[in-house]
């Protein structure tokens, strides 16, 4: 059965085609319109995605329309009415018409985040290698459960401005990095605990024409209910839409002020 939940719309249609900016009324911009693609095997995403969509709303000028499953990428449209577009989900494989049609969406400019186990996915696909192309990583496997904590790569890019530079998890899969891939920029690394490598956690690239921000962290409540997590989240979504300063400010109209219009 097709599940869906609409998280919020702004009193209309979340596809109405709004140009991002500045409405008809010449008043503050409109949220940003995002479509959160979820599901799958591994995570409690029941718990997961009403967490993190509810606290990125009170940081973010944005609604999110929520598909608990990939069913949504059938239709090759299925991006064009929203701002961005972000992944949570696990699953080794998919129809390949699927996934051709997400990377497209991507490919063409849409703002895309990633989310933990989307990294991962397709492993039994024949689109795996483009899937980690749009990912700008590639990595197979993570650690077991456990604490560890990250190091900031790089301290002055705005989505890592307000990260904490002794930032540590209670418990969470530190995914093991094979390769990060050319064009990809490495923000945050953490360290095994289990055997002292050295893995990516947190980064940006592209794909196409569209933005990606991509994070491995996030398994479960551990991390997703931390207010730091939800931060990284709110500025690697406000990047991609290019709706974040170099002072790791949103723009105008785009931070938490804006955002209690929308609850």
């Amino acid at each position: 059965m097709k599940k869906t939940v609409s998280v919020l719309a702004l009193g209309g249609s979340l596809l109405a085609c709004t140009p991002t900016g500045m409405d008809g009324s010449g008043g503050p911009p409109r949220p940003l319109r995002v479509l959160w693609v979820a599901g799958g095997t591994y995570h409690d995403f029941d718990a997961l995605v009403p967490l993190l969509t509810s606290h990125l709303r009170q940081r973010v000028n944005a609604t999110f329309d929520v598909k608990l499953e990939l069913e949504v990428w059938r239709d090759e449209h299925f991006a064009d009415a929203y701002d961005a577009v972000v992944y949570q989900f696990c699953r080794d494989d998919v129809e390949g018409v699927l996934i051709d049609h997400a990377l497209q969406a991507t490919r063409s400019g849409k703002p895309t985040v990633l989310l933990h186990c989307g990294v991962h996915s397709f492993r039994h696909s024949d689109r795996v290698g483009e899937w980690e192309a749009c990912c700008g990583m590639r990595s197979k496997v993570h650690d077991p459960y456990q604490p560890f904590g990250t190091v900031k790569l790089d301290p002055a890019h705005p989505v890592t401005l307000a990260w904490p530079a002794d930032w540590s998890t209670a418990g969470d899969e530190l995914y093991q990095t094979i390769e990060l891939l050319p064009g990809s920029h490495a923000l945050l690394e953490a360290k095994s605990p289990q055997d002292g490598r050295v893995h990516v956690v947190s980064w940006t690239s592209s794909y196409g024409k569209g933005r990606v921000f991509a994070t491995t962290l996030g398994h479960d409540l551990k991390t997703a209910s931390l207010p730091t997590y939800h931060r990284l989240l709110a500025d690697g979504l406000l990047w991609a839409c290019g709706k974040l300063g170099d002072d790791g400010e949103p723009a105008k109209g785009y931070g938490a002020a804006a955002s209690e219009g929308n609850k």
